[in-house]
């Protein structure tokens, strides 16, 4: 069995991961395991794709969510005929899919690589200017966005908990609402956005239960829209957004759809996926959300 581990460089379990991954590569010697550290933005993605290629059987991903959207990504864009088995090994910032999946040690994860136990998931994505981008765990729109970029530069100043945090207030002071348009299923809904999240997970923005309604299996998304909220409001919003219960509050509001367009009707509109910073769209731009059903084998 051929096994791509992707480990980020920018881990700080770096020299652990490291160690313990030539420990299980010597275990199951029988199988041909290449290991690769990430020295460099889009190194995860380059190579998943070059794997993807030589017929690799599975891609084990050790970081954060990003980690492993970007092997995702590298292999969708190989246009591999292969079917290839993803399993994340949770290291990174946030692991908000972890939070829904679980975690586990690394010899569990190649355990369950080598015995081909796994699910068979949905599989997000968006067009963005003629260029697809696959997503995992779920996509924001709004400030969420421009936490996540702040959150990257600042990731070796503060503790993974206080720069979310930390973050989330400081856009909460600042952040100027664009105005949408978001056309789902059965309902529209158009007005002022703090946030909207599209989540196959639960969890989003280090574990933070923004979409209780979502699953990665099912064919559709969890929606969640926030129009507005005070400092203090998401203050209280972070103790009871345990990925089971939705908000009572008329500014929180819940959908279920196969498909979400987003368009701007004033305003400007940051969008990440997976963690990671992706795009602003500007009045009278567009995004569309939509899904592959089943089309991902993910180890859980």
């Amino acid at each position: 069995m051929n096994i791509l581990i992707v480990i980020n460089g920018l881990s700080d379990k770096l020299a652990s991961i490291e160690a313990s991954a030539a420990t299980l590569a010597n275990k199951y010697n029988e199988h041909s395991i290449d290991v690769r550290v990430t020295k460099s933005a889009g190194d995860s993605f380059r190579y998943a794709y070059v794997a993807a290629t030589h017929k690799v059987d599975a891609i084990l991903a050790c970081g954060g969510d990003g980690t492993l959207n970007e092997v995702v990504n590298g292999v969708f864009n190989s246009n591999t005929k292969n079917i290839v088995l993803f399993a994340h090994y949770p290291c990174g910032n946030a692991n908000d899919l972890a939070r829904t999946i679980g975690f586990h040690d690394l010899n569990y994860y190649l355990e369950k690589i080598i015995s081909g136990e796994h699910r068979t998931i949905d599989c997000a994505f968006i067009d963005r200017n003629g260029k697809e981008r696959r997503f995992v765990n779920g996509s924001t729109a709004g400030i969420g966005a421009l936490v996540c970029k702040d959150v990257s530069t600042l990731r070796r100043s503060l503790p993974s908990s206080l720069n979310y945090l930390v973050n989330t207030l400081a856009w909460v002071m600042r952040y100027k609402r664009p105005f949408v348009k978001i056309e789902m299923d059965d309902e529209v809904y158009e007005g002022e956005m703090m946030l909207a999240v599209i989540g196959k997970g639960h969890f989003m923005g280090n574990g933070l239960g923004f979409a209780p309604q979502a699953s990665l299996t099912g064919g559709d998304f969890g929606v969640t829209v926030i129009s507005r909220a005070s400092v203090w409001q998401m203050i209280s919003f972070r103790s009871k957004l345990n990925g089971k219960d939705k908000l009572d509050r008329h500014e929180v509001n819940y959908y279920k759809s196969k498909k979400v367009k987003i368009t701007v009707l004033s305003g400007q509109m940051p969008i990440e996926t997976d963690g990671e910073f992706l795009d602003i769209l500007y009045e009278k731009e567009t995004i569309v959300f939509e899904l592959d059903k089943d089309s991902l084998c993910l180890v859980t």
